[in-house]
């Protein structure tokens, strides 16, 4: 069995949905778990301290040790680190999950400013916890940083804001996994789909919510968080989707293409069947010092 037995975890965004389930997770297998979670709605407005305290006292019925934390990762992530650092004394996994999405196509009014807040949330504060907590995941000897992108990352309409944080994690993770190897550090993302306050509260037709609430719970998504934050954990640089026990590998791929040095407007429409053909495709590894690697190359 895996287990977190001696092994603290951060778990940000933790007081409902998805956060919760991880951190219910990972302390009932021995982590000690930071819980922390600003309390606010899905568009990122209010503050409560309830919900991490419940699920703080839901671990600790149960037997385990969590302490709840109440500050917002854009704005105050070395606060959350700190508070991990003072309630434990080390750390070992951080499970960066909090995050917010306020659909918004690129016509309307407010577009700019929605992609602006939505970065400076799900992707800004993962970048700034991890970027906190790097010193000690490496006096961990063995840290592990769990990042959350999201399976919209191939694009949806009126949610550019959102995907283009969720999109940007896909890149951090794979970057940051190549300064993780030299320290010890894992970094991998998931993908999820599953039930939650964001797909409850979301313009979707009912039927798919009910398929959502009863076939992709949030504990399915957690297995792969658990996988990702052990300390056996055999890859770095990925982002598995996972999805009512789905799981799969998403990758960047590139194929044969069409080459041609005195290519023209005209050459490009003539071979636009070859530059797109993804018979040929591959999946891109990571460049690194020494060239392109494969992301399995580099633990």
């Amino acid at each position: 069995m895996m287990r977190f037995d001696g092994k603290v975890a951060l778990v940000t965004g933790g007081g409902r949905g998805l956060g919760r389930s991880h951190a219910l997770l990972l302390a009932s297998r021995g982590a000690c778990v930071l819980v922390n979670d600003l309390g606010g709605d899905t568009l990122g407005s209010g503050s409560s301290s309830r919900p991490a305290d419940e699920v703080v006292a839901e671990i600790k019925e149960a037997g385990g040790e969590a302490v709840a934390n109440h500050d917002d990762v854009a704005t105050n992530a070395e606060a959350v680190v700190q508070a991990a650092i003072e309630a434990f004394g080390k750390l070992d996994i951080v499970v960066n999950n909090a995050g917010i999405n306020v659909p918004a196509t690129i016509g309307s009014a407010d577009i700019v400013h929605q992609i602006r807040r939505q970065m400076e949330v799900n992707f800004f504060g993962t970048a700034a916890i991890t970027a906190a907590a790097w010193p000690h995941l490496i006096a961990s000897g063995s840290g592990r940083v769990v990042n959350t992108a999201s399976p919209t990352i191939v694009g949806w309409e009126g949610q550019t804001p959102y995907v283009t944080s969720k999109a940007a994690i896909f890149g951090f993770t794979r970057c940051l996994s190549l300064e993780g190897k030299e320290v010890g550090i894992r970094v991998n993302a998931i993908a999820p789909t599953a039930y939650s306050r964001m797909v409850e509260e979301a313009d979707l037709p009912d039927s798919l919510k009910t398929t959502l609430k009863e076939s992709m719970t949030a504990s399915m998504a957690s297995q792969m968080v658990a996988y990702f934050a052990h300390e056996n954990c055999s890859v770095t640089g990925e982002t598995f989707l996972t999805q009512g026990g789905l799981m799969q590998r998403i990758a960047l791929t590139m194929n044969e293409g069409y080459a041609n040095p005195a290519t023209t407007p005209e050459d490009i429409a003539e071979h636009l069947d070859t530059i797109v053909d993804d018979a040929t495709s591959k999946p891109l590894g990571i460049v690194g010092s020494d060239g392109e690697v494969s992301l399995l190359d580099i633990l």
